[in-house]
């Protein structure tokens, strides 16, 4: 008898088929996620860079580094003093610069001419000039979230709040003068060691460790949690546009080395990603640098300081 030619796979056959499917596609998973990051992260360094750079064409035209807070707060001293609520706006340093990123339609939408924005009345009481200031078209750009202020690795929700403000995955850096110092002002808010601080301004001439070794701005994470809130148009001590080195890179929300109980929620004013192993920073001389999250904690918060005398060359980190 003759057998009859058989035209399809065994059982056994189509399993082993599916295996080494399988096998291959488990193989090809891990390269496939790790190119994706890497473009990720090559995105978020170059929205760094843009930044870093925009910061030194505003100092090359006002002559000053733009402030990380427009103003002050309820301090009523020194260079706070006699400051009327207008004059008092929380507006971050990344407004300020919108027009070095090609973003001038949306600097103004602020429209400054018109008022502070996010203003603080002296003593908090209200003075008569800290009210009205979010007009629609105010309210507009407070809501909008350009994309050189996003990286692609963050997994922030886009907004904060029941205000539904933007949220941003970089902020300016203060120095080393974090929670540990509580919200004083002189330490922390307006003569901090690092770069960018509440109204104080600061000139080139006045970063003695050298724009290439100093940290302008770097990222953060849970940017629409409480603890960790990051809205990139307000300038706020430990939080929003403003963090520090005090705690270690990569320290979670709520945790680290000293965290500050702020109105019933805890700040660690930390850097951080979700790049796997450190995070990035942009340094006064426009490059990026990757920065391992097991970085000695003194060198890391002696690459904050703008004259702190250290030597130290980030080009080798």
């Amino acid at each position: 008898m003759r057998t009859r030619a058989r035209n399809a796979f065994t059982l056994v056959e189509l399993l082993v088929v599916i295996a080494i499917i399988g096998i291959l596609v488990s193989l090809l998973l891990p390269a496939v996620q790790q190119a994706r990051e890497a473009a990720r992260r090559m995105q978020c360094s170059n929205n760094l860079k843009q930044i870093a750079l925009a910061l030194a064409n505003y100092e090359t035209s006002v002559g000053v580094f733009p402030p990380g807070r427009m103003g002050c707060d309820g301090w009523t001293a020194d260079v706070c003093k006699d400051n009327p609520g207008i004059e008092r706006p929380g507006t971050s340093g990344f407004v300020m610069i919108l027009p070095q990123l090609e973003q001038q339609n949306l600097y103004d939408k602020f429209g400054f001419e018109l008022g502070a924005v996010f203003p603080a009345a002296p003593s908090d009481s209200s003075d008569g000039t800290t009210s009205g200031w979010r007009t629609a078209d105010v309210d507009l750009a407070i809501k909008t979230r350009p994309d050189v202020f996003v990286c692609p690795s963050d997994t922030s929700q886009p907004t904060y709040g029941t205000t539904q403000d933007a949220t941003g995955s970089y902020a300016l850096c203060q120095g080393s003068n974090g929670p540990t110092f509580g919200i004083d002002q002189k330490k922390v808010k307006h003569y901090n060691n690092g770069m960018f601080h509440y109204r104080t301004t600061i000139a080139q001439s006045e970063v003695r460790d050298g724009m290439s070794n100093t940290i302008f701005v770097g990222e953060t994470i849970e940017n629409h949690t409480q603890e960790s809130q990051n809205r990139w148009m307000l300038g706020a001590r430990h939080l929003s546009a403003m963090r520090s080195t005090d705690n270690p890179l990569n320290s979670r929300p709520g945790e680290g080395v000293v965290v500050l109980d702020l109105y019933g929620y805890k700040a660690n004013g930390a850097f951080g990603s979700r790049h796997p192993g450190g995070a990035m920073f942009g340094f006064g001389d426009g490059h990026v640098t990757f920065l391992g999250e097991n970085i000695d904690l003194t060198t890391y918060r002696a690459l904050s300081t703008r004259a702190g005398g250290e030597v130290i060359d980030a080009s080798e980190l």
